[in-house]
């Protein structure tokens, strides 16, 4: 269910079938995505269940249901709900593929998401810029936009490796790099035309990681696992 994405009963604006989620991660239950309760007005809750809240919940109730004190988990997919949803998904209009009046202008566009992002879901933002490549194809999307995820950091892009390596022997969590020239790069773009590669590396003390432009990323190839020359950007 959370990592899994979860398909519409009818296309939202922009002809959005699905909403991408999470991804696998070694927090999954970070911003309460997995816990072991049973709120108010679900099946199996007692009476005096608590009541389910979460950042998303005026949205639902606010914008989608009209009434802040309906319960969030009325909603069923595709039910008395779906239209106005379709109504409000053009309202926002976060999910128009065509950037091309931005680019035309001279836009220039840096982004950079975590994998370990409870909060924004970096699956939708991976499946948004998708279908910016789709819609405007991949040479002219290079043009002025660069998309880096960075596996394993959070909401404001600070993260750790986890506690247990791949043979299961317990190690020392260390900071994943996550700092670069962040004014400098778009800067640099903007007014003198220089465009980052489609690798920038990023820091973290004496380690290093390379930031690789969606779809591709930092496959592990031999050397120092804390050294940005020991990856290369792949897409396979």
């Amino acid at each position: 269910m959370v990592y899994s994405p979860y398909e519409f009963a009818t296309p939202l604006a922009n002809g959005v079938k699905s909403f991408g989620m999470w991804f696998p991660n070694t927090d999954p239950s970070g911003s309460g995505l997995i816990i072991p309760t049973r709120f108010r007005g679900q099946e199996g809750a007692a009476a005096d269940a608590p009541l389910h809240s979460h950042l998303g919940v005026l949205g639902v109730t606010g914008f989608l249901m009209k009434d802040p004190g309906a319960n969030p988990l009325d909603y069923v997919e595709g039910g008395r709900w779906n239209q106005r949803r379709i109504e409000l998904s053009a309202i926002l209009d976060a999910t128009n593929p065509d950037l091309s009046a931005f680019a035309d202008r001279g836009g220039k566009l840096i982004i950079v998401i975590g994998t370990d992002d409870t909060l924004a879901s970096p699956g939708a933002q991976t499946a948004y810029y998708q279908s910016v490549i789709d819609r405007m194809g991949q040479s002219k999307v290079d043009a002025f936009a660069r998309f880096f995820v960075l596996p394993q950091t959070n909401h404001g892009l600070n993260g750790r490796s986890y506690t247990v390596d791949g043979d299961g022997k317990t190690i020392a969590p260390q900071p994943i790099p996550s700092t670069y020239d962040r004014f400098g790069i778009i800067t640099d773009w903007v007014e003198n035309h220089r465009a980052p590669g489609q690798s920038v590396t990023a820091t973290a003390g004496d380690r290093s990681l390379p930031m690789c432009s969606f779809p591709a990323y930092p496959k592990y190839v031999s050397g120092p696992a804390k050294e940005a020359g020991s990856y290369t950007c792949s897409t396979k």
